[in-house]
Parts: structure tokens; C-alpha cells; sequence
């Protein structure tokens, strides 16, 4: 096979500076109207300094097709975020109605930053991946129960190898949204 051939060479990821500045100009070739910088830093840390990740989800993003899997992970994550930003008082059940068409694994990889974020901000007062929401997030930490979080990262990991189990995503979102619910608070 031609990859049994082929050296695998692991390249680091670029700065973020140099990231932003490569992909602002990919999106002037590919995009007639031009992302806001905003959405360009904000996607750069959601995708976790990734940016043919970033290009590709703004791209979509700029389509606005959410029939194909990148639009409808897109949307989906979306709606996941703004539901893990209410704490305690997420609508888990309404959450998973929404999201269960997505791609399980990206709704798991998005559930895993934000509570990386969450615990990230509960012991340095930092966010990586969700900086735009990092007000919302330094509030729920302070009322984060770290045992429970810690409990949950593990359930997340395991879930995500057996994520393209057949097992309906809307109930494996239920029982992780729920599991997110117990975390704050007594």
C-alpha cells in the first residue's frame, strides 16, 4: 500500500496569529463576503488551533447548507453550547431533540471542550476553546462540582469509542446532558 511506503511526519500547529492570518486569506479566495474577525478567532479556538477545521466549518457556515454532515454538526454544536451555557438549569430533553441528527462524535468532541473549558476556568480562570463565552463559563465554574466533572470526562471518553455505535444519539445526548445537569450546585 502506497502508506506503508510513506513516513509519517507529525507537524505542529501553527500560532495562532499565523493560523488567523492564513485562514482570513483563504476566505477571501473562497468566500465573496469576508468573515467577521471575530468568527474567525472564535472558530480558531473551537476548533482547537486548527484552521483547514476553522475553514472548513466557516465555509459551511457561509453556505448554509445543514443537510451535510458539516452543516448539520455546525448547527447542532451550536445549539449544544448555548444549552450547556444554562448550567443547572440546561433543557437536556429539548437539547437532545435538537442535536440528535448531528454527527454523535462531533456533539461529544464539543461536550468534552466545554467541559474541558469548565474545568480549565474552576482551576486557572482560563478558557481555550470557548473564549467568546468565557464569562458564562467562569460563572458555572464556580459553582462546578470538580468530582462530578472529573466523573463525567471519564464517561465522555468512553463514549467516544464507541461512538458510532447504532444506539440512538438522542438517548446517549439525554444521558450525558443530564449527567452535565448534576454538576453544579449540592
Amino acid at each position: 500500500t502506497i502508506r506503508s511506503r510513506c513516513q509519517l511526519i507529525a507537524l505542529p500547529k501553527p500560532s495562532r496569529e499565523l493560523a488567523l492570518n492564513w485562514l482570513e486569506s483563504e476566505l477571501k479566495i473562497l468566500l465573496s463576503d469576508a468573515a467577521r474577525p471575530e468568527e474567525l478567532e472564535a472558530t480558531i479556538d473551537e476548533q482547537a488551533g486548527a484552521p483547514l477545521s476553522a475553514r472548513d466549518q466557516i465555509v459551511a457556515r457561509h453556505l448554509g447548507d445543514d443537510k451535510d454532515g458539516v452543516g448539520l454538526a455546525i448547527n447542532s454544536t451550536r445549539i449544544l453550547v448555548e444549552a450547556l451555557s444554562n448550567g443547572p438549569k440546561i433543557g437536556y430533553l429539548e437539547c437532545a431533540e435538537k442535536v440528535q441528527k448531528a454527527p454523535y462524535s462531533a456533539l461529544l468532541v464539543c461536550m468534552q471542550r466545554w467541559l474541558f473549558d469548565l474545568q480549565l476556568s474552576y482551576q486557572l480562570g482560563e478558557v481555550r476553546y470557548y473564549r467568546r463565552h468565557a464569562q458564562r463559563i467562569s460563572q458555572l465554574a464556580s459553582q462546578l462540582q470538580l468530582t462530578k466533572a472529573q466523573r463525567l470526562w471519564s464517561t465522555l471518553t468512553l463514549a467516544r469509542r464507541h461512538e458510532n455505535h447504532p444506539l440512538s444519539t438522542r438517548v446517549q445526548m439525554e444521558s450525558m446532558l443530564l449527567q452535565y445537569q448534576q454538576l453544579f450546585g449540592d
